[in-house]
């Protein structure tokens, strides 16, 4: 007996084929771009993964040679700053204040391209800040944990972190 003879093997056949045709033609109307209309898991897969995209972006933007060294200037100015306030008493009055306005002014003109320094020294700290950690220290009479010393000041360009803190902890654990 021949296969071929029995009903049921030809309308499979005959469904078998006709699947294949209507899978070729969709795959050929969606690559021509001739789809019904928009797929909407398609679009909302899409929208999904602009938005996981953007969320787990680095908070941090890329920049050019000139803001670089602004931003590299803008660390030096703190540092000098730190370094005049550890000497001050060492210093007449006359001279304190002249490294103080001059200070300020270098301040002034990083704060011109929308640079901010931001120091962590005896604040509370919290994990939500951007910091890179380079030592701990424990006090077990502390209530929290503060920033024991800011070793190299945030740098926020537009208000975006260009360059992490790094500081020393002081924990109660």
């Amino acid at each position: 007996m021949n296969i071929l003879s029995n009903p049921i093997v030809i309308v499979i056949l005959v469904l078998v084929i006709l699947f294949i045709f209507a899978f070729v033609y969709f795959l050929s109307r969606k690559s021509s771009g001739q789809s019904s209309g928009p797929d909407k898991f398609e679009e909302l897969y899409r929208k999904i993964s602009q938005d996981i995209k953007y969320a787990v972006a680095p908070k941090h933007i890329e920049l050019s040679l000139g803001v670089n060294d602004l931003v590299d200037l803008a660390v030096e100015i703190w540092r000098m700053d730190q370094r005049l306030v550890k000497s001050m008493s060492a210093l007449p009055e006359n001279q304190q204040k002249g490294l103080q306005i001059s200070i300020e002014k270098l301040k002034r003109y990083v704060g011109k391209y929308d640079i901010e320094i931001l120091d962590y020294t005896n604040q509370k700290f919290n994990d939500g800040l951007n910091l890179d950690i380079l030592s701990v220290e424990k006090d077990p009479s502390l209530p929290a944990p503060i920033v024991k010393e800011t070793i190299e000041p945030t740098i926020l360009v537009k208000g975006q972190v260009v360059r992490k803190a790094k500081i020393i902890l002081l924990t109660n654990q």
